[in-house]
């Protein structure tokens, strides 16, 4: 991560997946306000650099959703799954799900 952020820069896709894959491993790991972080930085790339329709920004959605079903944040988990799906939806047609 430290390389990437160096080389490429805190904006780099590659970055954003960076974060994600530790944010992941965070998570299995127990500590999910650390994830959360995570998993919001590489939010906040993904939105910047690809744009809110993209399929990996809706990737990102569903993480941080899962996470916060993980952290009995059920409401939250549920707006984030539904922006999620709608991206999906918009991205992939609603004949692919």
């Amino acid at each position: 991560l430290a390389i990437r952020e160096k080389v490429l820069g805190e904006d780099h896709i590659d970055t954003a997946t960076s974060y994600n894959n530790i944010g992941l491993l965070m998570k299995g790991m127990g500590e999910l306000d650390d994830a959360l972080v995570l998993y919001k930085k590489c939010l906040a790339i993904r939105e910047k650099v690809l744009g809110e329709d993209h399929i990996d920004t809706a990737t990102s959605y569903n993480n941080i959703g899962s996470l916060m079903h993980d952290m009995g944040k059920l409401d939250d988990a549920l707006v984030l799954f539904k922006k999620c799906l709608a991206i999906q939806e918009k991205v992939l047609g609603e004949d692919i799900l």
